[in-house]
């Protein structure tokens, strides 16, 4: 059991240790071809997302004693089993899809994602931006709220991580699935990266797969394997719609998607409990619901809009992570904060004439 727990916490630490070397956003910006004005977008991310991180390969220990900004308690990074029971049985109560369950593999994926304190404070952070957003589309669609913790396994909430097989943006998305849920690809923009067409896209492959499966625990194995995967597990094994019971059937990563994806709910829900504090950082001041998406007129550089408007240049890409260059041509759209669209509503230049201002920003 030692050895499983141990092969458990390496995988779920995975992608917080090897966050910083996938990040790829724009990594096509040394190609000639898109390098319109040598913007270095990766680079401002990892500003935005704290910098070069230390290595966490070290032992329990030395991690036991990271301290908390606000309050410098300790973070708890262990559980007692009956205490997580517990907890997990409340939340499971509460649950829309019920699969919130403890076994010894839950229990290894609690505790190692309770190891990663520091970046857990960072992603309740971006939750607080993001989440908001994704229950409403979640809502519209009819689906499990629960399902926007898939964000977190999927990307860290980091809307421009790339990963090894090329899957992109918050929720992961491939460029063949993507192009069949309408995310489109060209030399200015990838809509995959873009928060909204994504969440939108999402809900609709969520929804589809749960219509064809009719399991969470097994659509939620088919988003990360892929539903043929699935398909050919179900057909082997009489249609026994039981994720433990084919467990060891999975890929290994698969294996541990559900836990992981238990393990944050309880994270998400308990962090407090755990002494993990809630990171601030400088890009997270937004709310979605305060800003909104513009038409843009004519050409224009987005560093040089952000100094004209008195946005960051940081935030003005927080908010735009789906452009791939700086320059970025008429018939798109921008989004920005509201209480900077005053600015320009009587004036000519970056915008179209005449727009009607819509605040409840339904644009997707």
């Amino acid at each position: 059991m030692f050895i499983l727990k141990s092969l458990i916490i390496q995988s779920v630490s995975k992608p917080f240790l090897e966050q910083k070397n996938i990040i790829n956003f724009h990594k096509n910006i040394c190609n000639p071809k898109l390098d319109l004005n040598n913007i270095y977008i990766e680079k401002l991310w990892k500003k935005m997302l704290g910098g070069k991180k230390k290595s966490l390969s070290g032992s329990g220990k030395k991690l036991s004693h990271t301290h908390n900004h606000n309050n410098k308690k300790n973070i708890i990074i262990n559980i007692n089993p009956e205490e997580l029971k517990l907890r997990l049985n409340f939340l499971n109560q509460k649950s829309q899809i019920k699969i919130l369950k403890y076994n010894s593999i839950v229990h290894a994926s609690v505790e190692s994602y309770l190891r990663m304190g520091k970046y857990i404070g960072k992603i309740i952070s971006l939750s607080n931006f993001y989440f908001p957003m994704f229950e409403e589309k979640l809502d519209n669609y009819r689906l499990p709220k629960e399902l926007k913790y898939l964000a977190i396994i999927e990307s860290n909430l980091n809307p421009v991580i790339t990963s090894k097989a090329g899957a992109q943006g918050i929720w992961q998305f491939m460029p063949e699935t993507g192009k069949i849920y309408n995310l489109n690809i060209n030399n200015i923009y990838d809509e995959r990266n873009d928060p909204i067409r994504s969440t939108e896209a999402a809900c609709r492959y969520l929804k589809f797969l749960y219509k064809k499966i009719g399991n969470w625990e097994l659509v939620l194995a088919a988003y990360n394997a892929g539903p043929g995967t699935v398909d050919k597990i179900l057909q082997r094994h009489k249609n026994k719609k039981d994720f433990w019971k084919l467990w060891e059937f999975f890929p290994k990563e698969t294996q541990n998607y559900i836990p992981k994806f238990i393990a944050i709910n309880y994270v998400m829900n308990y962090y407090k409990e755990h002494n993990i504090s809630i990171h601030y950082p400088y890009p997270y001041k937004y709310k979605y619901k305060e800003t909104i998406l513009i038409p843009i007129k004519e050409k224009i550089s987005l560093k040089f809009f952000a100094h004209k408007a008195n946005i960051a240049y940081q935030d003005l890409i927080f908010l735009n992570p789906k452009y791939l260059v700086d320059l970025i041509p008429p018939g798109n759209k921008l989004r920005i904060p509201k209480n900077k669209i005053f600015l320009f509503k009587n004036k000519e230049g970056f915008f179209l004439k005449n727009i009607e201002i819509n605040f409840t920003d339904r644009v997707l």
